[in-house]
Parts: structure tokens; C-alpha cells; sequence
């Protein structure tokens, strides 16, 4: 999410056509996957025999839990369910359809129908529980709701995803079962980039009048670029905490988050939640704004909504930095992602790749809903327990997809 889209919501159902979505699912991999805007060289599946077996099942309901930390997840795990014989519905973000009509109509129907991840949108989640219980076609849900760009490691889940399990179980009783299938995608280099990154880091670097030394580690040097711009962006705004701490990245991004919060929430006029509950306090936030910048009604309060926005846009790209994902393990994959990711930030515009890419998605073992039901005394905490199981089933097989990585990716920068 590089900006918000807040026109007026409207509602994109699906609309199934059979011959639509396999010439779609042809032209993905033909044209769509291998092209420039993904240069994805191969899509190789895992795991999946277990998913296989138990769609087979008379009553059994598949959702689908992929990762999203890159923009082509949707168009892989297009390709992974073809490979599988699988047809998935989507749920996806409405500005997504607002884009280009030619592309909406397509999505419909090959199954995908629209979200507002900032409002109560429940049109959209009566037909992703009723999709489910339907139990013709899968559902991808992609729980994390954004992209963050880091592979290796998941992001919190929402837990709409689980809502939607827990609701369709409860609907279907003794009828059928549904079986929540965390997806695991990991997207790597097949190429030695290093020449390209380094590259593209000097040109920021030039831009944002930073200087290094080429001899200087990739990691320093990543470091060095993503604080001057988050130096640039908080000082333009008069959002600089003061006596900032440079030498604590993470400590410093969590500090001027809060600070940008905690102004937007004295604004509009909110009561804030936990002070470490920094992503739901944005996504709060998040939700007043777009319920008056879409509002025909208050276009009074539109160019003052429309600088709040651009406040919140700042804290949420504050808060999608892991200030030591790099450090950890700079893969030539991680480097990659981080520049990417700070090149989104400094142009607002996503960025395409530059290299020749291979995805593995790895199916992991399937949840029974039914059986977490069972086991909790409330609703509301058997929702919390498949939420941590499903970030967690993401997260084993992200780990499992890098220990067998092989590719110039895997390596050290």
C-alpha cells in the first residue's frame, strides 16, 4: 500500500466464468508471470498432497492463507492452484478494481471480488463465507493485508481470515468442515543482482544527498539511506522526535510512529488503544479517515482529511520497517527487498523487479476448524488461537522453502 485510495466504495462481486478464468490462468503463466512486471522465471509447489486428499473429501471447505510480501503473490498463487487443479476465489483490495475496468472484469470472473480494508465490509465477507461453505471453489485470503516486503518473516495477521473460518463452520455445523491451509510463498533471485542493487542504492543515496563509501558494508550503507529519509520525511512534517537516537533504528521508527499517532488520534478526535499496539492504532486511525474522505457528504472536511492521509500514510511505512530484518541475515534476497521497499517510500510508486525470479509455495498442513471450535470455551478465543496458528503455519514453511534455498538469493550479500 504505497498511497490510500479513498473514492467511494463499491462493492466488485464475483462473477465465475469457467472459460474466462482458464484462458486467465493460461495467460498468467504464459505471458503474465515471465513479463517484465514480475519476471518470474518458474512457480514450483510443495507440500500439496495433503490439501489434495482432503479436497477429494465429501464436505470438506478449503481457505487458502498465503504470506504477501511481494507484489506478485496473486498471480503465483494463481499459477500454484492451476498446478494443483485447484480453483481459488479471491478477496482483494477494492482500489485494485478500480484501476482499469478491463482488468476488473477479468478478476470477476475468474472468481476475485473487492475488500474495504478500512470499513465494516460486509458484503464482501458474506460472500467469502458463503464462497467457503459453497465449497466449489477454494478462497485465498491474504491475512496479512498489505504488502511488507520481507519474504523471510510474516507480519502480525489480521483476524478477518479467522472470522471468516469460524463463520462458515458454525454455518455448516455437522455438515462439512473447514480446513484452514496456511500458504507459505517465498520469492528469491536466481541471479547474481548485486552490480543492480548497488546501483540503485547510490542513486538514492545521490538523491538524498548521502555519502558512503563503496568499500563500506551493505548493510551500514542500506542504514545510512533509510535514516535519511526517514530523517527527510519526519523533519517535513515537524514529526522529528526530539534528540532522535540514529544509532537505534528500531527504536527511533517505533518513537516517531507513535508520535504521528498520537497527534492524528488529538485531531480526529479517537480514543487510543495500548501505547504498544502501534499497527492497531494506525489501523483505527486509518478507518475515521477514509470514512470521511469517502463521505460525499463532508467535503468540507476533505483537504484537511486528505493531510491526515498523508500523516498516516508516513506511520504505516514506518511501522512496515523491521528495523533489523536486514541486519539479521543480509541475504542478497533481504538487501534486495530493503532497497525496494525504501525505493517505494522515496518515488511513491511501486518499484519493478530488476531480476530474474523463481517462487516456491509451500502448502502447509491443514487446520480443521471444527476442531479449534470445539476446544475453545469462547468464540472470540478460538479466533485469537487460529490466528497464531496460522501466522505460525506460514512461518514453519518459510523456514522450511529457505533452508533448502540454493539460489543466489540464499546467499550473503
Amino acid at each position: 500500500m504505497l498511497q490510500f485510495a479513498d473514492i467511494p466504495y463499491k462493492y466488485f462481486p464475483p462473477k465465475p466464468n469457467r472459460l474466462v478464468a482458464w484462458l486467465g490462468e493460461q495467460g498468467n503463466k504464459r505471458f503474465h508471470l515471465p513479463g517484465p512486471m514480475h519476471l518470474m522465471e518458474s512457480v514450483q509447489v510443495e507440500n500439496y498432497q495433503a490439501l489434495q486428499d482432503i479436497n477429494r473429501q465429501h464436505g470438506a471447505r478449503l481457505l487458502l492463507l498465503p504470506n504477501h510480501s511481494t507484489h506478485s503473490d496473486p498471480q503465483i498463487m494463481i499459477e500454484a492452484c492451476r498446478q494443483i487443479g485447484l480453483w481459488s476465489f479471491f478477496m482483494a483490495a477494492y482500489d485494485v478494481f478500480e484501476r482499469d475496468s478491463r482488468v476488473a472484469w477479468v478478476m470477476q470472473r475468474m472468481g476475485a471480488f473487492s475488500v474495504n480494508r478500512d470499513g465494516s465490509d460486509r458484503q464482501s465477507l458474506k460472500d467469502a463465507v458463503e464462497t467457503v461453505i459453497d465449497g466449489r471453489y477454494g478462497l485465498t485470503v491474504f491475512p496479512e493485508g498489505n504488502v511488507y516486503l520481507m519474504n523471510d518473516r510474516v507480519t502480525p495477521f489480521l483476524d478477518g481470515p479467522a472470522y471468516i473460518a469460524m463463520k462458515a463452520q458454525q454455518e455448516l455445523k455437522e455438515e462439512g468442515r473447514i480446513y484452514a491451509v496456511p500458504v507459505s510463498i517465498k520469492v528469491t533471485h536466481l541471479t547474481n543482482c548485486r552490480e543492480t542493487l548497488d546501483g540503485m542504492l547510490s542513486e538514492m543515496a545521490k538523491k538524498l544527498d548521502v555519502e558512503f563509501d563503496a568499500a563500506e558494508e551493505i548493510v551500514a550503507r542500506v542504514h545510512k539511506v533509510g535514516i535519511a529519509m526517514v530523517q527527510r520525511n519526519l523533519k517535513m512534517r515537524g514529526f522529528l522526535p526530539p534528540n532522535p537516537d540514529y544509532s537505534d533504528l528500531p527504536g527511533l521508527l517505533r518513537q516517531s510512529a507513535e508520535l504521528i499517532l498520537t497527534g492524528l488520534e488529538e485531531k480526529i478526535g479517537i480514543e487510543p488503544k495500548k501505547p504498544d499496539q502501534l499497527m492497531d492504532r494506525f489501523r483505527g486511525v486509518r478507518r475515521e479517515i477514509h470514512k470521511v474522505r469517502a463521505d460525499p457528504d463532508r467535503e468540507i472536511d476533505h483537504a484537511v482529511a486528505a493531510i491526515w492521509a498523508d500523516e498516516a500514510i508516513v506511520a504505516f511505512r514506518i511501522l512496515s520497517y523491521a528495523g533489523n530484518y536486514l541486519s539479521v541475515k543480509p541475504t542478497l534476497d533481504r538487501v534486495g527487498e530493503t532497497i525496494e521497499k525504501l525505493q517505494e517510500d522515496l518515488y511513491g510508486k511501486t518499484v519493478p523487479p530488476y531480476a530474474g525470479r523463481s517462487a516456491c509455495v509451500r502448502f502447509g498442513d491443514p487446520i480443521d476448524v471444527s476442531e479449534q471450535l470445539a476446544a475453545a470455551a469462547k468464540p472470540r478465543l478460538a479466533m485469537a488461537a487460529l490466528t497464531e496458528q496460522f501466522e505460525a503455519g506460514v512461518q514453519v514453511g518459510l523456514d522450511e522453502i529457505n533452508a533448502a534455498n540454493n539460489h543466489p538469493g540464499a546467499e550473503l550479500f
